[in-house]
């Protein structure tokens, strides 16, 4: 009896010829079986090359079989998802400062550092207006300031609290604290429609003046903070500010397409120029064939201009005027999309300027009809914040989605020229910009004795 448990060793060891030939198949079989638990890498690369294919060819085969489903479920899918970015989710669309104008500057990891060069070596022109207007100014969106909440906003030169009370109606206060100076917009509290600190749990009414304070029975009289007036329309909280502290010179009314209208979404840039500059856009006339021509679809046109006749291209013709009252203004755009002689999408287009920073703009096409409303806010010196919100009737919401696509993809060319051009005071004037110089005699109105000069404006002093 063989005791060895290894049978190619025992193989050897066997003397009787059909014991030995037994053996022998038995070795020859193991390396095989080896082979088999230990395949080599070509085998594997074979064997998965194999079944990649053939799931590819099962995919293949799937398609071609079932073409007409597959492509009815993308365009049901597709139709649901426009339907609910349309109805229930409108679109954002949001430009930071440095992510428009500044395609010149390479990529790379020290890019945001070369165009802060490039903005701090810019020249800014001279005699450039004060920064801030008199006038209505967005300081929140009425979709996102919910009853209780409270947002911090940088505008105008000042720290403020923006809150809604439990009445709510949106209110605006200074920042800080005039007990010791914290700042009520980070980690204040809304209690009934007052402002509470956070930092010692004082509480300011309505009115500004402080109206409770823990641990004392009465309040000393004339702790108060700087209320601004506001008022809510076209979507957002505006609040007044005048450098002479008057009260508001104007109000503005609902537009009334906003009582049956509904929200379809807004577009929001940051912009580093004067906020003259972007009302001032209306007036220029002559810019709007200048670079807004090219198609919206693509700008391969301007590198073939032959495709133009292809592709289409728009058309432009406007007129600006003084309104009937003096802070209004108003232009009267008529749009065309010229594909060969053929007008595609004819759109007329009525401006109009409320003050320095509120536009209303109602477009009429064949499809129905729009409204966009433009706000300009100065979030610094020569820093704009602009958000256009687009409102339109229930039937053409796809239309009002569309807009507000469409809106930034033609805006973002005139911040793409703000963010680099600088403020001539003296233009050399021709014939076509016979309203640019009408604008800015206009605008003047919103300048007083005491507006901040520029060169205040930009600098921040420490109070240490």
């Amino acid at each position: 009896m063989l005791n060895s448990t290894n049978p190619i060793v025992d193989a050897h060891k066997v003397t009787h010829p059909d014991k030995m030939a037994e053996a022998s198949t038995l070795a020859r079989q193991i390396p095989a079986q080896c082979h088999i638990l230990n395949p080599e890498p070509r085998e594997i690369l074979f064997f998965c090359s194999n079944l990649a294919i053939s799931a590819l060819r099962s995919v293949i085969e799937f398609i071609c079989e079932n073409t007409g489903l597959i492509i009815l479920s993308v365009i049901v899918v597709s139709l649901l998802y426009i339907l609910y970015k349309c109805y229930l989710s409108p679109p954002i669309y949001v430009k930071d400062l440095t992510e428009v104008g500044f395609d010149h500057i390479a990529q790379g990891t020290d890019r945001a550092l070369h165009i802060t060069r490039a903005q701090s070596a810019r020249q800014l022109g001279t005699k450039l207006p004060p920064p801030y207007p008199n006038g209505w100014y967005v300081v929140a969106e009425s979709r996102d300031l919910k009853i209780g909440k409270v947002i911090s906003v940088d505008a105008l030169g000042v720290n403020l609290c923006v809150y809604r009370g439990e009445d709510g109606v949106a209110r605006c206060v200074d920042a800080y604290c005039p007990h010791l100076g914290a700042n009520l917009a980070i980690g204040g509290t809304v209690c009934g429609n007052c402002i509470e600190c956070p930092f010692h749990q004082w509480r300011f009414g309505t009115d500004g003046a402080c109206v409770s304070i823990p641990g004392v029975e009465t309040v000393p009289k004339g702790v108060a903070l700087k209320t601004w007036h506001t008022m809510e329309v076209d979507g957002a909280v505006w609040m007044w500010y005048d450098a002479e502290g008057r009260e508001p010179l104007w109000t503005v009314p609902e537009a009334p397409e906003l009582k049956s209208w509904a929200f379809r979404g807004r577009n929001e840039f940051t912009i580093n120029t004067h906020i003259q500059e972007i009302p001032e856009n209306g007036a220029d006339i002559a810019h709007l064939n200048a670079i807004h021509s090219t198609s919206l679809l693509t700008e391969i046109g301007d590198r073939f201009p032959f495709l133009h006749n292809i592709i289409g291209r728009h058309f432009w013709a406007a007129e600006w005027s003084r309104g009937k009252e003096e802070h209004l203004a108003t232009v009267n755009i008529v749009h065309k999309y010229l594909i060969m002689k053929f007008d595609a999408f004819p759109i007329k287009v009525t401006v109009n300027q409320i003050g320095p920073s509120h536009v209303r703009l109602r477009f009429n096409s064949a499809l129905g009809p729009l409204l966009v409303v433009q706000s300009v806010t100065p979030r610094g010196a020569l820093l704009q914040h602009v958000v256009h919100r687009v409102y339109s009737p229930r039937y053409n919401a796809p239309l009002g989605a569309w807009m507000v696509l469409a809106e930034a993809w033609q805006f973002k060319r005139d911040v793409a020229i703000w963010n680099s051009k600088r403020y001539v005071n003296s233009p050399s004037y021709v014939k076509t910009d016979k309203t640019i110089r009408a604008f800015r005699a206009w605008f003047m109105q919103f300048y007083s004795e005491n507006s901040i000069p520029l060169k205040q404006a930009l600098q921040n002093p420490l109070d240490w």
